[in-house]
């Protein structure tokens, strides 16, 4: 069907696993509706539950889209402010994001944000925006760009804390990278 078995569809709806979504849907035949598996509706019984691999064929046997977990927008459901967060922290890996600049940014109290990066990313705003200035790290490094050039460049303000963040994001130090010339 999907290329996931039922029995790891079952688990999946179980614990309301968003690495599913979009892989299948879960139609509820008792109320005529489909779900995303990570939906936080309440669990329907198994006997009437039916998975479908497309939302398209979910639809074609009547059922309609979940308004809790809006399983008919699925996967357009990301707020716009997101769109902007992503692209200028895409654009910005060199400068130290705070949160009082991503509430300015959006327009959108830092809770909210802080929740919707934690429910579907696994990690806080600036947890994002570290890995993706330690990746660019590695990619300065693999350039041949010396060690305390890429830290600041990425808006590492010591060597030392640098070089801590990079091993917990690596395992290894930033010298196993460096592409010495």
């Amino acid at each position: 069907m999907t290329g996931v078995g039922y029995q790891r569809m079952v688990e999946a709806m179980q614990r309301n696993d968003a690495s599913m979504d979009g892989r299948f849907y879960v139609g509820v035949l008792s109320t005529r509706i489909y779900c995303l598996p990570s939906c936080k509706a309440r669990l329907p019984k198994i006997e009437n539950v039916r998975f479908f691999p497309t939302r398209e064929e979910a639809i074609a046997t009547g059922l309609r889209g979940c308004k809790r977990c809006k399983s008919a927008e699925y996967p357009d459901v990301l707020p716009q402010w997101l769109h902007a967060v992503m692209a200028y922290m895409r654009a910005n890996r060199s400068v130290k994001l705070d949160e009082q600049r991503l509430m300015e940014m959006t327009g959108v109290n830092i809770s909210t944000v802080r929740r919707y990066f934690k429910s579907h990313l696994k990690m806080t705003p600036l947890a994002f925006h570290r890995q993706l200035r330690l990746r660019y790290a590695r990619e300065l490094l693999e350039a041949g760009i010396d060690y305390l050039n890429a830290a600041y460049e990425c808006g590492y303000e010591s060597a030392s804390g640098f070089r801590d963040a990079f091993v917990r994001q690596f395992g290894h130090p930033p010298g196993r990278y460096y592409a010495r010339g």
